[in-house]
């Protein structure tokens, strides 16, 4: 069964940390003129590392809501169900950050790159968010109209804006436990509707 790979997202996370760390113990060294060029290319070596492992779980989260939500969209229309909007990820939304993200990083003099990027990132985080919901709301409703069942939403409403605050305000800190968090949330909510369809013996 394919699931977002949680151990990718553990080992982007402890990167980002330790590169953060040595970030800021070059940069001492650097203030006092005496700058460790190893300690630079460990910040290089970890911050790459980090960053295509996120990158990679970034396009898991979408990818595995869009297969679930076309799944689901296929039983909604075995049943004859009226749906008025499809539940997913653009794949344009994480395309665009991903372009943008490697111009920004071949091209670090020109800013509007990186300011691009980040708000790709956030229409994707957006999109994203707003599939999570109308998929749960979507399965609700086919459990309870179809097989007269009940679906426990696994993964929490969340919105781009309070995302963005909290990561303020806690440095990143709250970022790093959001991309574990959702994606065990995802992992749970792909098993719940797999077991729940096995024990409906549905075939999807």
């Amino acid at each position: 069964m394919k699931r977002v790979n949680v151990n990718l997202a553990w080992i982007g996370v402890v990167l980002s940390v330790l590169s953060s760390i040595l970030l800021v113990e070059y940069y001492r060294e650097f203030l006092v003129g005496n700058p460790n060029h190893v300690v630079g290319l460990a910040i290089l070596f970890l911050s790459t590392v980090s960053v295509f492992s996120l990158l990679i779980v970034y396009r898991q989260w979408a990818f595995l809501l869009n297969e679930n939500a076309l799944k689901t969209l296929e039983l909604a229309r075995r049943y004859s169900m009226v749906i008025n909007e499809k539940p997913l990820v653009p794949g344009w939304s994480y395309s665009t950050f991903v372009v943008f993200w490697f111009l920004g990083f071949l091209f670090p003099e020109v800013w509007i790159f990186s300011l691009l990027q980040i708000v790709f990132f956030v229409v994707f985080l957006h999109f994203l968010f707003e599939t999570i919901k109308k998929l749960q709301d979507l399965k609700r409703r086919l459990y309870r109209t179809i097989f007269d069942a009940e679906f426990k939403s696994t993964v929490k409403d969340r919105n781009v804006l309070s995302v963005f605050l909290l990561t303020i305000l806690t440095l990143g800190v709250y970022w790093f436990y959001l991309v574990i968090k959702l994606s065990q949330e995802i992992n749970n909510f792909l098993d719940t509707d797999d077991q729940m369809m096995r024990n409906l013996e549905v075939k999807m």
